[in-house]
């Protein structure tokens, strides 16, 4: 287990109060597809597409995936991927993912255990 630190608790308190976590959670808790991804990949090396592939078998996925991008749409700016840039921070929506756009990095999420800690810091 990893030990906190005195900054970890003031950077989590901070997401706290934006609220993403809590609202994040609770999609987490109704649709059970983060748990699928913590099981399919532990302990294995899986491709981004192995993934999506595996993800996208449960036919709420879609739903899954608007709700998440709901709630990430409320505190990022949408950012259109023909304006890219190393300093774009946002969220574009694909047809079965989110790309997340921050400073010098650029990913696809196909769940929300796939976010970047560190991509919680850039909400409004």
């Amino acid at each position: 287990m990893e030990q906190l630190t005195i900054f970890d608790v003031i950077k989590n308190k901070q997401i706290e109060d934006i609220g993403i976590l809590s609202e994040l959670e609770e999609v987490k808790k109704q649709y059970l597809i983060d748990n699928h991804y913590k099981k399919i990949t532990f302990g294995r090396t899986l491709t981004l597409s192995e993934i999506a592939r595996s993800l996208m078998k449960f036919n709420r996925f879609p739903e899954y995936i608007s709700k998440v991008y709901e709630i990430l749409e409320k505190h990022y700016d949408v950012i259109d991927s023909k304006i890219g840039g190393f300093d774009v921070i946002g969220i574009e929506k694909q047809d079965n993912c989110i790309i997340i756009y921050q400073p010098r990095m650029q990913y696809s999420i196909w769940c929300i255990s796939m976010l970047d800690s560190e991509f919680y810091k850039y909400a409004k």
